[in-house]
């Protein structure tokens, strides 16, 4: 038996009826690439992110849609991965304020991934509630603008069910995912959400890189030294994980988190 395939969706499935237009573009594109689904995708999120950068990862860019280019003007893989950015872009723009649709990690799962290597993202009416949990009475500080962390963040979606609640926090999500970290960057920055997306293992607290999110006067999504992130964000990326450990009277709820998402 291949182990990899243990517990796998069988199929393609989705949260969100919009998704079934997101991937049925990225089928053009693979086939029209003559590269699978997966190469194509993530091809379609470095494009996507270079797009957004207000011209700084211009390099990148042509590197990425050079693989995309073979055939005439309007039948290329290109074609269809700017028809899929600007579908995806459309449908994060028709989202109301309290509804933010994680489409791009309900397209990873389901049509990518399948839920390989246990990748099975949080529901939305879970993270809803999660983030309602955690955000309880908390009180904006006059001083400061406070910060979100998730420290395994998938596609950002827990920090979308904060920003449903507020938009007011610096959101940071990190994870050991690279097209993690890429979808979490672009769902904060196709809402104009400020904050951070790590590529960090929280647990070995190795780091990679860092994208900034927000609209900074030339674009919504540029990559950063990670000695650039300001110190609370530092701290939430060098902080590990806490395991768990028992009590005395062998209660394994000590030390364990109580909450995914931690305020700061």
């Amino acid at each position: 038996m291949n182990s990899g395939i243990v517990g796998r969706m069988p199929r393609e499935f989705f949260q969100y009826p919009e998704t079934w237009q997101l991937f049925e573009l990225l089928e053009v594109a693979a086939r029209r690439s003559a590269v699978s689904r997966a190469v194509v995708f993530e091809d379609f999120l470095e494009m996507s992110i270079c797009a957004l950068s207000g011209g700084r990862m211009e390099e990148q860019y042509l590197q990425v849609v050079a693989k995309h280019t073979a055939g005439k003007k309007g039948e290329r893989g290109v074609d269809s991965l700017a028809a899929l950015f600007a579908a995806a872009v459309n449908q994060m723009e028709s989202d109301p304020a309290d509804e933010l649709k994680d489409v791009l990690g309900d397209l990873f799962q389901g049509a990518i991934t399948y839920g390989e290597d246990g990748q099975y993202y949080t529901p939305s009416p879970i993270a809803r509630m999660m983030a309602k949990l955690s955000l309880g009475d908390f009180e904006r500080p006059t001083d400061r603008t406070p910060t979100v962390c998730d420290p395994a963040s998938g596609s950002g979606r827990m920090l979308l069910a904060v920003a449903e609640e507020s938009r007011q926090f610096e959101f940071v999500g990190q994870d050991i995912d690279l097209r993690c970290v890429k979808m979490t960057a672009l769902n904060l920055g196709l809402r104009n959400l400020y904050g951070y997306a790590v590529h960090a293992n929280s647990l070995s607290l190795q780091t990679h890189r860092a994208y900034r999110t927000g609209f900074d006067g030339r674009g919504f999504i540029k990559e950063i030294p990670l000695e650039a992130c300001p110190a609370p964000v530092r701290q939430a990326i060098a902080k590990p994980t806490p395991t768990p450990s028992a009590k005395p009277d062998g209660d394994p709820k000590d030390g364990v988190p109580r909450t995914q998402l931690e305020l700061f």
